[in-house]
């Protein structure tokens, strides 16, 4: 830093004549890659527009930051100048050609770039070449032998303690008794009567879930009473024995989650309903 400092006050501090112009660069001899400074100057006199340079990377070169003008005054004089800071990346001594302002010109520089800038010392004694050294083989790992024995672990268990092979799910076996139970449990509910018709229809219809359930295999406990209908419709009741069964489902709903109170005629319609849809389903001809 304090060699590229020197260098502007030196460039700086030079005369020039009016509308003298300069080009210098801060080394003669560069290492591929090696970055240096070039300066253009210009003195202009007060009154005179002579531009300035246009500056492109010359060939074998490269420039990698273009300096803000700088201008100073003395007296009626101006002195411009700007700083560039290039390199290259082709080894031999090359030239950086002139560069025009206005009808003056400057010299062109010419700079020598080399692969190392130390110059190659002949006194030095060579060194041999060495023989080729003999790499030590690395220990084998192990590591497989003891996938294969965990393996082999792993083989022995299953046939000593062989997995216990799953049961199959037995059998559906109708409850024959869910049909009689079924018509008593009816019997039983309409001679308590409907006191509260909410409990009415809830155990009415839990009534037709368990048959249901213990006569047909219909998993229905955790249904709503209109999935409980499209399992029923699945048995192929009659058209209009099924439209009242899905009648007195839906009045159960109205009462248990409604507040719908029917009357003693509607309580003891939907019980019959219930009864003649169990009697119809017990005696379908395709019923298991």
């Amino acid at each position: 830093m304090k060699r590229v400092v020197v260098f502007l006050l030196i460039a700086l501090c030079i005369h020039a004549r009016a509308q003298d112009v300069k080009a210098t660069a801060d080394k003669e001899q560069i290492a591929i890659g090696e970055q240096f400074r070039l300066l253009l100057q210009a003195g202009i006199r007060e009154g005179q527009d002579a531009g300035w340079f246009v500056v492109d990377s010359p060939q074998h070169f490269e420039i990698l930051h273009a300096g803000k003008i700088d201008t100073q005054r003395n007296g009626n004089d101006l002195f411009v100048s700007q700083v560039f800071t290039l390199t290259s990346w082709d080894s031999g001594k090359w030239q950086i050609p002139s560069f025009t302002m206005g009808k003056l010109r400057t010299e062109a520089i010419t700079v020598n770039v080399v692969y190392s800038p130390s110059p190659f010392n002949t006194e030095q004694p060579y060194h041999d070449i060495k023989d080729i050294i003999e790499v030590k083989k690395p220990t084998q790992s192990k590591w497989h032998w003891y996938v294969i024995g965990v393996l082999v672990l792993i083989v022995l268990f299953y046939l000593f303690f062989p997995k216990e092979k799953k049961k199959p799910a037995p059998a559906f076996v109708p409850d024959e008794g869910a049909y009689s139970k079924a018509l008593r449990q009816l019997d039983e509910l309409k001679a308590a009567g409907a006191k509260d018709v909410s409990v009415y229809y809830t155990e009415l219809v839990n009534v037709f879930r368990e048959y249901l359930h213990r006569r047909k295999n219909i998993q229905s406990f955790s249904k709503t009473s209109d999935d409980l209908a499209i399992q029923a419709e699945r048995l192929k009741m009659d058209r209009e024995g099924y439209q009242r069964l899905l009648q007195a489902l839906r009045l159960s709903d109205l009462a248990k989650f409604a507040r719908f109170e029917p009357n003693t005629e509607e309580n003891n319609a939907a019980l019959e309903t219930i009864r003649e849809s169990i009697v119809t389903i017990e005696n379908l001809p395709h019923a298991v």
